[in-house]
Parts: structure tokens; sequence; C-alpha cells
């Protein structure tokens, strides 16, 4: 797949394996880089990566028009992809963060 990219890091931002009970699996590794990735022809993105330290996610994204509607990959959406959405002139839904 050929996309673009966005990238920022967030050096304050801490990230973990958690088990979907709640539980914390791995100590926090500290700073997050987030990458956006949006298909070529396509205007909106299709994923985010989320990398820190050993941990890595990619949490597909759909759109309604320029509103979040959908996201996988976790229970609740990463706040360093919803800030960089919202920097983009998404809407991204309060009830996407836990």
């Amino acid at each position: 797949m050929r996309a673009r990219t966005t990238r920022r890091f967030f050096p304050d931002s801490e990230a973990s394996i958690v088990h979907q009970n709640g539980a914390q699996l791995t100590a926090p590794s500290k700073g997050i880089e987030v990458i956006l990735h949006t298909r070529e022809k396509e205007r909106d993105p299709c994923c985010a990566e989320v990398i820190s330290g050993e941990h890595y996610a990619e949490i597909g994204l759909w759109f309604n028009g320029k509103e979040l509607s959908d996201y996988d990959g976790s229970f609740s959406l990463p706040r360093e992809i919803g800030e960089m959405l919202k920097d983009a002139g998404y809407i991204v839904p309060e009830e996407c963060f836990a």
C-alpha cells in the first residue's frame, strides 16, 4: 500500500500493554511516536501506528465525513491520535477516549 504519512513524537506520553480486563501487562515506556497513514488517492487517514520502545499497535480508522466513526485495535483511542486528527481538521468524539 502506498500511503502518505504524518508523524509526530510525544516525548512526555507513555505506553504499555493492557489486557482486555484492564490489567497492565508491561511497564510503561516513555515517548510515543504516532504515524497517520493515508492511502494514495484518498483523503482520510486509514490507520495510525503507535510506537513506544518495544510497544507497537496499529489502529484502523473509519470516518463519516470529517468525523471519526469507528476504530479498531484498541478499546479506547490514544489521546495522541485524537490530537493529531483534531489538528488535521477531524472531529473526534470524546467517547473514543478512556
